[in-house]
């Protein structure tokens, strides 16, 4: 019999023992917790088929990651099951719904590219690191594995399904978010499916992304004269403010308070202040007329941004290009053009432009969001409202005619008038918002004939 009770001067022990040989090395101890033979013997088989598997180890390596589990406290979870599991852990900041599509498109590329090239790892826990660098150079080399795209958004309350096929290469950029996706669901769940080692844990590739070019005055003024009602908003912000285009698009009437725009920046939480200048106010006044009860100060724009971003940017490149100026450039090494001029170039303008008029860097920065939370309170008290009205009334506003400075004194008398008939109008019923707008409409028809 392979377990037994040790007897001793005051009789047999409570609990059994175990003693039992395994590749010339001897095994011996105490069956914790067994008072029963029968619990003994499953005790000392456990202890058995350890000692076998140990045994059989050739080298540390070997040994770690058939032991990784009891090492750990892990259990296994599937591919196909992570990414749930990963949004389900907590975390400082949420993100979008539509960020959120875009991180487990590039999770579920990634599992379809482990199912087709090796199809024997099921769980996360068996992916190596060799597994993800196959990936990172798949990326590299074709692009996404998956070249048909399918996703569903949603129009009018309906759920109307999309595809398109994916280039078949990616910038660095675009690389680097999926290794940065990839390593985040690996990293969040670790200890949950027993991981030792990250298998995405390794230097990400250069980034080799192009900046937008900032527009010339002489581009400026062409895009001013040539304005339709659907680019002239986002124009008329953009180059007043340096919002981002999502930030331009979902700006809100009460963000809009004692001649400032008051917000958190859409993509990094940052707050801004930034002071609506002459061009700006005029337009805001004839915008509200326009926008009435709405939310939104373009409600047109925010509900195509909501569902069909790249819409907005279509129709801005759409308009660029009618007009003779080149959106896109082709670089060296990659397969497809990259994009150069479209709103996000508003920003770039901004800052040049700030930065030929010599407006001090950390009131540049408080007013494009570009500040991390060290350097908000260390530039706080220089990038104060006295400064950015001072600044900001310097710079040419190309899509007018004249300096900003200019049209400050020619327009402040005006000023306070239009800012009394802004704050009449928002004090009015909808139905008389749509009287007065058509009141008005009609005098300047009268006056133009």
């Amino acid at each position: 019999m392979s377990v037994f009770k040790r007897k001793t001067a005051k009789g047999e022990t409570r609990e059994y023992h175990y003693k039992f040989m395994q590749d010339g090395k001897s095994y011996h101890g105490v069956c914790e917790g067994c008072t029963t033979e029968r619990a003994a013997l499953t005790f000392e088989k456990t202890i058995k088929d350890t000692a076998k598997k140990l045994s059989e180890q050739q080298s540390v390596g070997a040994l770690v990651e058939n032991f990784k589990r009891e090492l750990t406290g892990g259990g296994k979870i599937k591919l196909d099951e992570a990414f749930v599991l990963y949004m389900a852990k907590p975390r400082r900041k949420m993100p979008s719904n539509l960020q959120q599509g875009i991180n487990r498109s590039q999770w579920d590329d990634f599992c379809a590219f482990m199912n087709a090239t090796y199809p024997d790892i099921e769980h996360i826990d068996k992916v190596t690191r060799q597994h993800a660098e196959a990936y990172i150079k798949q990326l590299r080399d074709s692009g996404r594995f998956a070249q048909a795209v399918k996703y569903t958004r949603v129009y009018n309350a309906k759920s109307v399904d999309h595809s398109y096929k994916t280039q078949t290469s990616l910038s660095g950029r675009t690389i680097n978010a999926y290794h940065k996706t990839l390593k985040s669901v690996f990293s969040k769940l670790q200890e949950d499916a027993g991981i030792l080692y990250n298998p995405f844990d390794f230097e990400m590739i250069d980034n080799d992304s192009e900046s937008r070019d900032a527009f010339t005055p002489a581009e400026l003024k062409l895009i001013g004269d040539n304005l339709n009602d659907f680019v002239k908003p986002i124009f008329i912000i953009g180059i007043c403010t340096g919002l981002s285009e999502g930030d331009i698009c979902l700006l809100r009437w009460s963000e809009i308070r004692d001649g400032w725009i008051v917000r958190k920046r859409r993509k990094t939480g940052s707050s801004l202040e930034i002071p609506i200048l002459p061009p700006l106010i005029k337009f805001f006044g004839e915008q509200r007329l326009l926008s009435g009860d709405q939310d939104y100060v373009l409600p047109e724009h925010a509900a195509m941004y909501k569902v069909n971003p790249s819409g907005i940017s279509y129709r801005v490149k759409s308009f660029l290009e009618s007009l003779g100026l080149t959106t896109t450039r082709t670089t060296e090494g990659r397969g497809r053009a990259v994009s150069v001029k479209d709103v996000h170039s508003l920003r770039h303008t901004f800052a040049y432009m700030a930065g030929c008029y010599q407006i001090p860097l950390p009131v540049v920065q408080s007013i494009l969001g570009h500040m991390s939370p060290e350097m908000t309170k260390h530039y706080q008290a220089h990038a104060d409202r006295q400064a950015k009205e001072k600044y900001l009334a310097q710079m040419p506003y190309f899509l007018n005619a004249g300096p900003i400075q200019q049209q400050l004194s020619a327009s402040q008398d005006g000023d306070t008038e239009l800012h009394k008939l802004i704050d009449l109008v928002k004090q009015l019923s909808p139905d008389m918002v749509k009287k007065t707008l058509d009141f008005v409409q009609n005098k300047i028809s009268s006056e133009q004939q």
